[in-house]
């Protein structure tokens, strides 16, 4: 019998519960939209960067931290606490959604900041004509470059966050609208704070330096505070120095739950806040300890319990569905791996031992196959706990 002949037909009551159970569930969803389910959290960054703001508001700050570490929740967390600051407004920027990472250039970043404060002026009728000249300068439009050339009358001018070639002149095109858009806000606030997010996922280091160089610097100059998630790689190596044209470093670390009591009731509180009557005790136990502190990976492992439950006709997640889950996750995260690379992992399994002195390292580390906790700005290494187990296996072959 093949498995989709062996799943039961759900009745409509118990398919929608678990659709809705699985929603909840959902790693990859718009973190503005699972702000309900939002934990403070003893390792959690955004209450000493916005203390930080709330002194200096022109300062700058980058935000490190694993995939799947929590940065974008907690720049959402940054924007919902600098409400009580009376006289600075925030502004939410995810670049990805504007911008193609992997073509980042001087400019894109401060235009895409062009963009969300015109959506949040959209309806002063004063800031009407800057709104339309940004827009046009993210976007690009038709332009009439002589009123008496009827046989070419337009001329398409390509805009800033689509453009054919990587220029400084973009930077300027993108910076006048930018800063006659902040003179309107600023009526209303005496400071201007912008969180960015989305960079952390080019693998472009030195991209990511130039629009550091250019953006961010630009928009310190026009007195705007700024705080930027930025790659994990930006901690290691050469690129340390990008680290060093900001104000402020801060580390979003994953949570260590082997050794840190206040780290697993955390992330126990996490999935009881999504659903308290969907877990068995014991599998909410094995969820957090096989998710190795990983906001992303708990969401994940436990979205492929919901799906084993779901296929067995059961009605609560039990530690079985959670050990078939850790057998999923850990045996694609070991698909794929070099004889060196797997000799690495066994390293950090057996010893803890793990020093960054190839890509191919750091690329475990930022693939979550290696973790990195911190104690006193001591560092950890552990191998993730779904891969531990077939580790040990394969070291007995």
């Amino acid at each position: 019998m093949s498995p989709a002949s062996a799943t039961p037909v759900a009745p409509p009551g118990r398919l929608e519960r678990f659709r809705t159970l699985r929603a909840k569930l959902d790693p990859t969803g718009d973190p503005a939209d699972a702000e309900r389910f939002y934990l403070d959290s003893s390792q959690a960054v955004s209450a000493r960067i916005v203390a930080e703001l709330s002194l200096a508001p022109a300062s700058s700050h980058l935000l490190v931290g694993g995939v799947g570490s929590g940065k974008t929740t907690e720049l959402l967390a940054i924007a919902r606490r600098m409400v009580e600051v009376p006289d600075i407004a925030t502004l939410y920027v995810d670049v990805s959604k504007h911008h193609d990472i992997a073509r980042m250039i001087p400019g894109a970043v401060l235009a895409s900041v062009a963009l969300q404060l015109s959506n949040r002026l959209e309806s002063r009728r004063d800031a009407a004509p800057l709104i339309h000249a940004a827009r046009k300068m993210a976007h690009g439009g038709w332009e009439e470059p002589d009123p008496e050339d009827h046989e070419y009358p337009l001329v398409h001018t390509p805009g800033v966050l689509v453009p054919p070639t990587p220029s400084v002149e973009s930077l300027e095109r993108a910076r006048g609208p930018l800063a006659h858009l902040l003179a309107v806000l600023k009526l209303d606030a005496a400071h201007v704070v912008v969180t960015i997010d989305g960079l952390d996922r080019s693998w472009d280091v030195h991209a990511f330096d130039r629009l550091v160089r250019y953006d961010i610097a630009a928009l310190t100059e026009l007195g705007v505070g700024v705080v930027i998630v930025g790659p994990l790689r930006a901690l290691y190596g050469l690129e340390r120095v990008v680290a060093q044209r900001f104000d402020s470093l801060h580390y979003q670390p994953w949570l260590d739950v082997r050794r840190d009591s206040a780290a697993r009731d955390f992330l126990t509180a996490v999935l009881k806040k999504r659903d308290s009557d969907a877990f068995d005790s014991r599998a909410v136990t094995s969820l957090v300890s096989a998710s190795g502190g990983v906001m992303r990976d708990l969401l994940s492992l436990t979205q492929t319990s919901v799906v084993e439950v779901y296929m067995e006709g059961a009605e609560r997640v039990e530690p079985r569905h959670v050990e078939a889950a850790i057998q999923i996750f850990g045996r694609k995260h070991l698909q794929g791996l070099r004889p060196s690379e797997l000799e690495v992992l066994q390293r950090v399994r057996t010893h803890g031992s793990f020093v960054q002195t190839s890509e191919d390292d750091l690329a475990l580390l930022m693939t979550r196959r290696v973790l990195e906790y911190r104690s006193n700005d001591q560092p950890r290494y552990a191998v993730h706990p779904t891969i531990e187990p077939l580790l040990a296996e394969l070291r007995q072959i």
